[in-house]
This record gives structure tokens, C-alpha cells and sequence, in this order.
């Protein structure tokens, strides 16, 4: 077991620039550098948000459970599946969350003559989780509640996503292919935050920290946090929940570590006396899971992808992904990923894999038997996968690992954002900052669901139409500080801009995403100080690290590195620069990089940037669209 000092928790961004004036908020968090997790202790159920179903009604057993009744006519039952699925499709584009609250009502009678029994845990099931959650505010008979409320219609909405994008993506071939699929589609759409990203120094000055958000959310605006052997991975958690919709068990895979924390302790008072003494900080070291790497079990073998690093562990014969006997097993699997000049080590070694520890997905809605019944029941493009027996779970990665499982547990982080979902109004506002640009009043949400799942023709027209947009929603003008109006805009020209170039790498044009990536290096703000506090500027890193994947496959081996070896402190730049120096390597004696292209030499100086349209301009015809 190695020691490592720990590293601090990354305060990076999910907050909008203090112009934006719509909501002062702090966000609460601990001292320790942990995600926040749940109080321990068991003794209260989270509450649910203001309007929602959650709050247990008055009176007995009849008016906690008021869905008994006779069974549906089939015809009736099917309409109102079909009903609820889209309801769901078209909830985030509907403000107020009414048809949560329908789809909701429709599910509680579709399942009004199911009997009690068919909710209920199975006993392996109820003994697994309530060994693992013992100290959560979450009661594990929550599970086996019969109401549908509106978190789980919420549940339902999240894997309808995810199925639409996994359905798409992992396309023909075994199982390992479609796995990769997917793994490379989340590389290159979901783009790590670095540690120094932008937060609006107002509410840097209000101590506000980042919150980790639910994949859906990633999802959507396209960036995601990563920190080395730390619970908080986002991106990771994308590519579980993708998995999970095309039938394949992947988990966060970790091992115990010890970390040197420093802790405050009372000296003791000089000359042996009963006052207390000053504090004084100590140095002690303290056992802690670190979290290392996906693996999705694959005909009962676990193969390593790598999040972080935006990378697959590649097999020993350098084609293929390694799986987890081999990494822990031949020291060189793993060893491959140190970066040579200068030396910079992959943090996991084949020595901290003798025991491993498997870090399920936690997310509540995965293990109701309610879910499974509806799963049971939804078809054809509908059925997207909506529970895992989690006792199934565990004994299925306790039969591909044997003598190396140390344990099979519930991974902190989804428990961790549903409790403060639910519970927390100043997470819940933080959450918000960056989701603003999301609202329905805007462009962008619209055309990026589009694009997500799949409707490529529609998604593009939307997007260019948003792109150098000159009108704002006379809603938001009357909320909004006319200082940022600008601000949104350009925010919103790059967004489209990005997503635009990824909407093309879906629809095999890649030359049209180079030129669209190209040109979301150029869109303002390019002043470091204005582009503090505006998310959109985030993309930047996923248009680089795109531009070297797609110069990659067009075999232009100068601007791949060029793009590559681009200035990145998320621990993507140590797998943008293992992809840099493995094309240097295959030519080391080729052609040097070529002179900087329009977007390169703009960050040179050599090129002023474009200005964007004014107010009253229209949008020029864009072919790269």
C-alpha cells in the first residue's frame, strides 16, 4: 500500500459571471476535501423540494397507499405508458415541471392493481443495501415504496436520455466494441474542467465552491469534473449510466490507500498543567479509498477505461483495452502511461491492484423494484433499461474478480448530489449558475437535446439559428442586468458554435467540425480577464482536444500534436500529451509542425480577433453547417 500526500480538492468552475445579477447565493460545502457526502446517521429521510411529492400524507396505510384499485384495461395501460414516455421527452422544454407532474399521476395508475408484493426488495437485495447505507439519511424501505413521485419521473426522464444517446452511439458489433463506442463518444462530448478554470470572482469572494452534478446535466452543457483518486468523476459517471443502457455492469474501480492529512491538534500546556496549550498541526496518515478507473464487464471480464486521462488502458499488445488481470498482473500495462519528458508517473502502479475495491453506481432509482416493473413493461425504441438489481451486482463482480475483490460498495458521489438534490436550496442555486444559458427562454437547450439524441438535421439548423443570435427573450430582459446581455450572447455563440462541431463529428463530417472547432477558438471573449466567469469558455479545451482526435484520424501528424500538446491542467493533458508522443514516436524524424493556422496564430498574436456581429446584424451563411 503506497502513501501519497493528498491533493487538495479542486474549486473549479459551475458559476456565471456576477453581472448576471439573478441569484446571490453561497454554497455550502465541508472543510474536508471530500465531496460533501450525507449525514450519518439514518434518522430522517431527505425532504423534498418545494411542490413536490415527497412529504408523507396524513392517515393511515389506505392514504399513504392510495393506488390500489382494479386493473386497468390493457389499451388504457399502453396508452398511458406511451403517454408517459412522452411527457418526459418533452419535460425540459416545458418550464414549471408540469409534465413531471403528469407523467407522474399517469404512472401511479398505470400500476394501481399491481400487488404489494412486486415492490418489495428481494431479501439479498434489502440486506446489501442496508449494509451499505447505514449511515444514510436514505431508509432502504424508501426503495420499496409504491407511489411514483416526481424524483422518479425524473429517474425516467435521465435514462430516457441516456438510452437515446447509448442506443445511437454503441451501434453493431460485440459487446467490447460497443463498450469503446461509447467510452469514445464520452471522451470527445464530455470535456474535463481544469483545476484553474473561470469562477466569477464575486462569488469566488463568497467562498463559493463547485457542486458535482448528475450525468444529465453533464450531458448537456458538455463539461465535467475529474479529480485524480477522488469520488468526484463526473465524466466517469456518464460513462457508467451509458453502459448501463445497453446492458453492461461498469463501475468505478478503486483500491485503499493511505493519504498524509494534516489535522489540528491541542499542544499541551507547558510545564504539565491542566490549561489547555495553543493548537498545532500534525501530520497523520489515514487510510482512504482511492478512486482509480471504469470497468465495464465484459463476458464476466473487466476491461479499464480511463476517464480522466480521456483514454482506454491499452492491452499489452498496445491493441486493445487492457483488462483488469492484466494491469494488476504485468507491470508494464500500466507503466506504458508514465510521460517520458519530463518525467511525469501514472499515478497507479500494479502493485496497488492486489485488492480491489468496486464502486457501484448509486443512484436511488436504479434500485426500486417499481423500475423494474416498468422496465419490464416498455418496448421497441422506449426501452431503455431503468433498474439493476444490485445483489446481481455484487455477485457478478465478486465472480469476475474473486481473491482480488477487497469489497463491492455504493459509490458516494450519485448518493452524495440526490441527498443534496433534494435537501440543499444553496446547492441546488449553485448548480443553476451555469445552467442558466440551458433555460428554454434560450436557443441552446432545445437544439442540444436534438442533437444528444440523435436528430442531427433538426439539431443543426437550431444551432446555427442560435448562433450570433442578436435578440434576447423580453422574459429575461426584465430579470437580467443589461451589462451581461452581451455577455449571454457571446456565451451562447460559442455554446452553439461547440456543439455544433460535435453535432458534425456525429454526422461523419469532420472537416465541418475542424472549421467549427477552429472557430470556437476565435469567438470573444479572448480577454483573460472578461473570460473569468463565463462557462462557455470551458469548451475551448474540448475544441483543442477534438481538433488533435479528428487531425488524428486525417493523419496530419503536426497539428495533432500541435492540439495535443496544448496548454491543459485537467488530467486530460496527461493523456492529450501519452496521444502527442505516441505520433512522435511512430516518426521521429518527421516533418515538424506547420506554422499556426487562423485559430493557432490568433494565440500568438498575430491576428486580431473577428469581431462578432452587431445587434442588428443577421448571421452570415455558414457552410460548415
Amino acid at each position: 500500500m503506497r502513501r501519497r500526500r493528498r491533493t487538495p480538492r479542486w474549486l473549479g468552475p459551475v458559476g456565471l459571471a456576477s453581472a448576471l445579477g439573478i441569484l446571490a447565493l453561497g454554497c455550502g460545502g465541508g472543510d474536508d476535501d471530500r465531496p460533501p457526502g450525507p449525514a450519518a446517521g439514518g434518522a430522517f429521510a431527505p425532504k423534498a423540494a418545494p411542490g413536490e411529492a415527497g412529504d408523507a400524507p396524513e392517515g393511515g396505510a389506505a392514504a399513504r397507499d392510495p393506488f390500489r384499485g382494479v386493473a386497468m384495461d390493457p389499451e388504457m395501460r399502453e396508452a398511458l405508458l406511451r403517454n408517459v414516455v412522452s411527457l418526459l421527452e418533452r419535460a425540459p422544454l416545458t418550464p414549471g415541471g408540469q409534465n413531471i407532474r403528469i407523467a407522474t399521476d399517469n404512472l401511479n395508475q398505470y400500476f394501481k392493481g399491481t400487488p404489494d408484493e412486486a415492490f418489495r426488495l428481494s431479501p439479498e437485495s434489502g440486506s446489501y443495501l442496508t449494509e451499505e447505507m447505514a449511515k444514510s439519511p436514505f431508509k432502504v424501505e424508501d426503495f420499496e415504496a409504491r407511489a411514483f413521485e416526481l424524483k422518479d419521473a425524473r429517474h425516467i426522464e435521465d435514462c430516457l436520455l441516456y438510452h437515446n444517446i447509448a442506443s445511437r452511439v454503441a451501434g453493431p458489433g460485440t459487446t467490447l466494441d460497443r463498450v469503446r463506442r461509447l467510452f469514445d463518444w464520452t471522451v470527445r462530448h464530455v470535456q474535463l474542467v481544469p483545476p484553474d478554470a473561470p469562477i466569477p470572482e464575486i462569488l469566488a469572494g463568497q467562498g463559493i465552491r463547485p457542486a458535482p452534478t448528475r450525468p444529465y446535466d453533464v450531458i448537456v452543457r458538455g463539461f465535467a469534473s475529474e479529480i485524480p483518486g477522488n469520488a468526484w468523476a463526473e465524466r466517469s459517471w456518464v460513462f457508467l449510466a451509458l453502459c448501463r443502457q445497453i446492458g453492461v455492469d461498469a463501475a468505478m474501480i478503486g483500491y485503499t490507500t493511505e493519504v498524509e492529512v494534516e489535522v489540528e491538534a491541542e499542544a499541551a500546556a507547558e510545564g504539565g498543567g491542566d490549561e489547555a496549550g495553543e493548537q498545532e498541526t500534525k501530520v497523520e496518515v489515514q487510510e482512504r479509498p482511492y478512486y482509480w478507473a471504469c470497468a465495464a464487464l465484459v463476458d464476466g471480464v473487466p476491461y479499464l477505461f480511463d476517464a480522466r486521462l480521456g483514454m482506454e488502458i491499452p492491452a499489452p499488445d498496445g491493441g486493445g483495452v487492457a483488462t483488469l488481470e492484466q494491469a494488476a498482473t504485468d507491470p508494464g500495462v500500466l507503466d506504458r502511461l508514465d510521460l517520458p519528458d519530463p518525467p511525469i508517473p501514472y499515478e497507479t502502479e500494479a502493485a496497488d491492484l492486489g485488492r480491489v475495491r468496486v464502486f457501484l453506481d448509486s443512484s436511488r432509482g436504479y434500485f426500486a423494484p417499481k423500475m423494474g416493473l416498468l422496465q419490464a413493461d416498455l418496448a421497441g425504441a422506449n426501452r431503455m433499461v431503468l433498474h439493476r438489481d444490485p445483489a446481481e451486482q455484487r455477485e457478478a463482480w465478486a465472480s469476475a474478480l474473486g481473491g482480488r475483490l477487497e469489497a463491492v460498495e455504493l459509490w458516494e458521489l450519485p448518493l452524495t448530489v440526490e441527498f443534496r438534490l433534494f435537501t440543499d436550496p444553496a446547492y441546488v442555486r449553485a448548480v443553476q449558475f451555469v445552467n442558466l444559458y440551458f433555460d428554454p427562454q434560450f436557443p441552446l437547450l432545445g437544439a442540444r437535446l436534438r442533437q444528444l439524441r440523435g436528430d442531427l438535421a433538426d439539431a443543426k439548423q437550431e444551432l446555427t439559428r442560435a448562433r450570433f443570435r442578436r435578440n434576447v427573450p423580453q422574459a429575461a430582459e426584465g430579470q437580467i442586468d443589461p451589462r451581461a446581455i452581451r455577455e449571454i450572447q457571446e456565451s451562447l455563440d460559442l455554446f452553439a458554435t461547440y456543439y455544433l462541431g460535435l453535432a458534425q463529428i456525429d454526422d461523419e463530417m469532420p472537416d465541418q467540425a475542424i472549421d467549427l472547432f477552429e472557430q470556437s477558438l476565435r469567438l470573444p471573449p479572448q480577454d483573460p480577464a472578461i473570460v473569468r466567469g463565463r462557462p462557455a469558455t470551458l469548451l475551448r479545451l474540448g475544441a483543442e482536444a477534438n481538433l488533435g482526435m479528428l487531425y488524428d484520424a486525417k493523419e496530419e501528424i503536426g497539428r495533432a500534436t500541435y492540439h495535443y500538446s496544448q496548454s491543459n491542467t485537467t488530467p486530460q493533458s496527461h493523456g492529450n500529451l501519452l496521444r502527442a508522443n505516441a505520433l512522435v514516436f511512430e516518426d521521429p524524424f518527421g516533418p515538424p509542425p506547420p506554422p499556426p493556422g487562423p485559430a493557432e496564430a490568433e494565440s500568438e498574436g498575430e491576428e486580431a480577433p473577428e469581431e462578432s456581429p452587431g445587434p442588428d446584424s443577421e448571421p452570415e451563411a455558414d457552410e460548415a453547417a
